[in-house]
């Protein structure tokens, strides 16, 4: 019923290579029952698709981590000629079909509530001859990763670099998690793409029936749902789930957990350069009673056992709450601002 009058709140439509697709993105065996298409080419296996009006051939590989490969490859559509990025799973025969439909929606999402590079767009979903699903996606223009942007930004200017990116992110994951029930699971800064533009660009959010007004130099895109989960707002039972990492009971959506991963991870690699004020709100938002992560981090200083650690608590079924609910920190920050 939800696929007929549209009242799925994750209602999607895919075209596949000309075949308009519709349906519900909660509703596992309708995805399962999807069939991708494979137009490699049986001479040329760099040749991903190769039919007369479409073309798109890998260029060469850019990046891997340990579940999938980055190639840059040439995306000819008769019209236009332009380099795209592609994401091909690291086992031969592995679907990405969920991953790709996960972005598709995150991106059309955020887009609405006022982040048009919100996640990259989504150009083509295909099969390869050793039965793995790929898919390829738009570049953003000048962007980088948020690790290496903060990795060189000087200690006078983090501050204000990370409450734009907290403000936004906080307003994104907000939406994501409490509107669709979305969580990424895997919000670390190098799944994020940042650019920089020359003039700020305002943004009017409604968060929580709150006006949020936010202007920023900075646009935010997040990348690689492959850890992403789909639940119930209400129940926070679980319908999809990306990654064996996690535990099937897993609660999805969690509040405040993507952000507790990002702060986390961001104070684990950065707390000795974020200013006083700005890291006390920091070690309060990740206050979980009994994990002492903060203190452990300014102790130990041993940040591989820290963030296994992070990861851990966020995956813990006996927590389902976390102290950085998105509400809070965009209290907390305009607090900090207004000091």
């Amino acid at each position: 019923m939800c696929v007929q009058d549209r009242k799925c709140q994750l209602f999607i439509t895919l075209d596949l290579f000309g075949e308009i697709i519709q349906g519900c993105l909660r509703d596992l065996e309708w995805i399962k029952s999807l069939q991708i298409p494979c137009y490699q080419s049986a001479s040329n296996p760099f040749l991903y698709i190769d039919l007369p009006e479409k073309k798109l051939k890998c260029i060469r590989n850019v990046s891997h981590g340990a579940f999938g490969f980055i190639d840059l490859a040439l995306y000819d559509t008769g019209n236009d000629v332009r380099e795209i990025y592609v994401k091909r799973p690291i086992i031969n025969g592995k679907n990405l079909l969920l991953e790709a439909c996960i972005q598709k929606m995150v991106g059309e999402k955020l887009k609405i509530i006022g982040f048009p590079t919100g996640a990259p767009k989504v150009l083509e979903i295909f099969k390869l001859h050793d039965g793995s699903i790929c898919f390829a996606m738009e570049p953003i223009d000048k962007a980088i990763t948020l690790d290496r942007y903060l990795e060189n930004t000087s200690h006078h200017v983090i501050s204000g670099v990370l409450i734009e990116c907290l403000l936004q992110l906080s307003s994104m994951m907000w939406y994501l998690s409490n509107m669709i029930g979305i969580d990424h699971r895997d919000l670390k800064p190098s799944n994020f793409l940042i650019v920089e533009h020359e003039q700020p660009v305002s943004k009017i959010l409604t968060i929580d029936t709150e006006i949020i007004e936010i202007e920023s130099k900075y646009s935010l895109t997040l990348i690689d749902f492959g850890f992403s989960c789909i639940g119930s707002t209400e129940t926070h039972i679980t319908d999809i789930s990306l990654s064996s990492v996690y535990s099937k009971k897993d609660p999805c959506p969690k509040d405040g957990r993507d952000m507790y991963l990002f702060i986390g991870l961001v104070y684990i690699d950065f707390h000795e350069r974020i200013p006083p004020a700005l890291r006390i709100l920091f070690e309060s938002w990740l206050d979980v009673p009994y994990t002492n992560l903060s203190r452990f981090i300014r102790i130990y200083n041993d940040k591989q056992y820290a963030k296994f650690w992070l990861y851990f608590i966020a995956g813990n079924e006996a927590v389902i709450k976390y102290p950085c609910c998105p509400t809070r920190i965009l209290r907390d920050l305009y607090s900090l601002k207004t000091s």
